[in-house]
């Protein structure tokens, strides 16, 4: 019943119901995110990645050809919208490494500064022993672990059976002691997305459709 509801959603998306496609990006949201951040390793920049999947998932749906392939088409979209950013962070830092641009460290006293360091290491830890994994086993755990996904909805969304997730979470889990994982759930809460931001896509997605419907209109004679 859950899949044809959300086959029903698609439908009415493509037909350019904003409510629907709302729903969408509420069900979603947290897996388009896990996939940004998976390249990314930037919560902020996965977070923008995110936001513009969704629009432009929005403003393609009427190039999607069956409704029951829309995850793995969204999962696509983000990948793609992804390692562009990427390649424009790393061409971005070979400029201010070049000396072309420069930033200046805002002032902090010696405690906070002390304090922020050590929250940088240890943040910086967990990362370090969470990507020790394997990619068939990390991309589990932070969908489910991390992101409180089921582990229905994350083996659908990587395209394999739920029996396989449950196999690769165990082995993951197996990998990583209890006391690693409790750390490395503390320290992403900080990578979950704002409350706001399924309002924030949909804001995005009324504008788009704004702008298609004024440059038709431009266009009828």
């Amino acid at each position: 019943m859950q899949r044809e509801q959300e086959i029903d959603l698609v439908r009415k998306a493509k037909e350019g119901n904003i409510v629907a496609f709302a729903e969408i990006i509420r069900r979603y949201q947290n897996l388009v995110f896990a996939t940004a951040f998976q390249i990314l390793r930037d919560p902020a920049l996965a977070e923008d990645v995110a936001q513009e999947a969704f629009v432009t998932a929005f403003q393609s749906m009427p190039a999607l050809r069956t409704e029951s392939s829309f995850p793995p088409w969204l999962r696509k979209i983000t990948r793609n919208l992804a390692l562009a950013s990427r390649k424009e962070q790393r061409r971005f830092g070979a400029l201010e490494e070049a000396g072309t641009l420069q930033s200046n460290p805002a002032d902090a006293g010696p405690e906070a500064e002390r304090m922020r360091r050590e929250a940088d290491a240890f943040g910086e830890e967990v990362r370090r022993i969470v990507s020790s994994l394997s990619d068939t086993l990390r991309f589990p755990v932070l969908l489910c672990h991390i992101h409180d996904l089921s582990t229905r909805d994350a083996a659908r969304f990587l395209g394999i059976t739920e029996g396989a997730l449950r196999k690769r979470l165990h082995d993951g889990k197996k990998k990583l002691q209890e006391r690693i994982v409790r750390m490395a759930e503390k320290s992403f809460q900080v990578y979950r997305l704002p409350p706001d931001f399924a309002k924030r896509c949909i804001c995005g997605c009324r504008r788009s459709q704004a702008v298609e419907k004024r440059n038709g209109r431009k266009g009828v004679t």
